[in-house]
């Protein structure tokens, strides 16, 4: 049997049933030379039946591979390794694809072989899949990869694609298609952020090294908002200090890979640094007992970006009484919860600053 020309990487651990809508709407593309890789990332009884319901009826293009190591990256590594097309479409599995996807992106792939990757827009939708919230959405979203967006493309100056200006794009990575190849060249996700958080964008930019990014100006996906008890499922694998952790890995391997590349490095550094400070100190200021600590990172975002004046009104607003916080900021209410292990001052001070942390640890990208 000849190899397939697409791989649809799928993986699976909490989607129950919405997978077999995830399955279907790869099943109906008009594009039918194509794989469908089920990655059993430690699945649930429920999500495996309906898996192991898909590969008997349609084994010819259906097939399942496990990874044991919890995560993301691990399950995307996994999925890729095991492809046998030319190219990869990477799919969450309970995402809805557009019936004109595969097709759509391989012809514009094939028709500008020096991409990294291609991607598209999206339409946002209800956990029902049906009711659509937003149609159309072009840019990164939430506002914080919009503007970490922004920031980061400004350590690229010396791009010899054909489009200089070809913009890097966190784009939504269930909208992606590339070669399996470029992506293994690369080194595929990083392992360290398993189980999830950051592990998306960080990949992306080393793709994006390799060639120019198209997106396609249509909405080839429909991104299924998480139920309240999915909301949860993964709130369970990582708390908000791990989140925290993650970003500030993602800001040492950019560090590291880029800090020589551009004499203009260490200033969009000092400019990703207090941008990511401001963020992460909504984290602090959420819990009950981290007011001291919230104000620390903004204190060094201002150090940082003393210019800022978004950066000043939120330290303005954290020297208001507590008690008025919801209101100020964007949560709905104080998390009266103890603090996690290693949520204090060494980690702020830390946070972002490379030439305070031990070495690098040891990248172990592929399964």
């Amino acid at each position: 049997m000849n190899a397939p020309v697409i791989s649809v990487v799928i993986t699976m651990y909490r989607e129950g049933k919405l997978l077999g809508e995830t399955v279907d709407s790869i099943l109906n593309q008009t594009f039918q030379d194509f794989e469908i890789v089920l990655v059993n990332n430690n699945a649930d009884p429920l999500t495996l039946d309906v898996a192991n319901r898909y590969c008997k009826t349609h084994p010819e293009k259906i097939r399942i591979v496990h990874e044991p190591v919890q995560g993301v990256s691990a399950a995307k590594n996994r999925g890729i390794l095991e492809s046998h097309g030319t190219y990869i479409a990477l799919h969450d599995g309970d995402d809805l694809s557009h019936p004109e996807r595969l097709s759509i992106q391989l012809e514009t792939i094939l028709q500008n072989p020096g991409v990294s990757f291609v991607c598209s827009w999206f339409d946002r939708v209800g956990p029902d899949g049906k009711q659509t919230i937003k149609k159309d959405i072009a840019d990164a979203t939430p506002y914080f990869w919009f503007r970490t967006e922004q920031i980061i493309k400004k350590l690229y100056p010396d791009r010899t694609t054909k489009n200089p200006g070809s913009p890097l794009d966190f784009s939504l990575i269930s909208t992606t298609f590339f070669k399996r190849q470029t992506a293994i060249d690369v080194g595929l996700f990083d392992n360290r952020f398993n189980p999830r958080w950051f592990e998306d964008f960080e990949f992306l930019t080393r793709l994006y090294e390799t060639g120019e990014v198209i997106k396609i100006p249509q909405s080839l996906l429909r991104y299924r908002m998480h139920t309240p008890e999915r909301a949860a499922i993964l709130r369970k694998q990582m708390n908000w200090l791990a989140i925290v952790r993650h970003l500030d890995l993602f800001y040492r391997i950019l560090w590291e890979r880029y800090l020589n590349k551009t004499p203009e490095a260490p200033k969009i550094f000092r400019e990703l640094r207090a941008f990511w400070l401001t963020y992460v100190s909504g984290f602090f200021l959420e819990q009950e007992k981290g007011q001291t600590l919230g104000k620390m990172a903004l204190k060094r975002a201002l150090t940082e970006n003393f210019q800022d004046p978004y950066i000043w009104k939120l330290w303005g607003k954290s020297l208001l009484p507590q008690v008025l916080y919801p209101k100020l900021f964007w949560f709905d209410e104080l998390n009266p919860n103890p603090l996690p292990d290693g949520a204090n001052a060494h980690l702020v001070r830390g946070l972002f600053s490379p030439s305070l942390q031990k070495g690098p640890e040891t990248i172990n990208r592929v399964c």
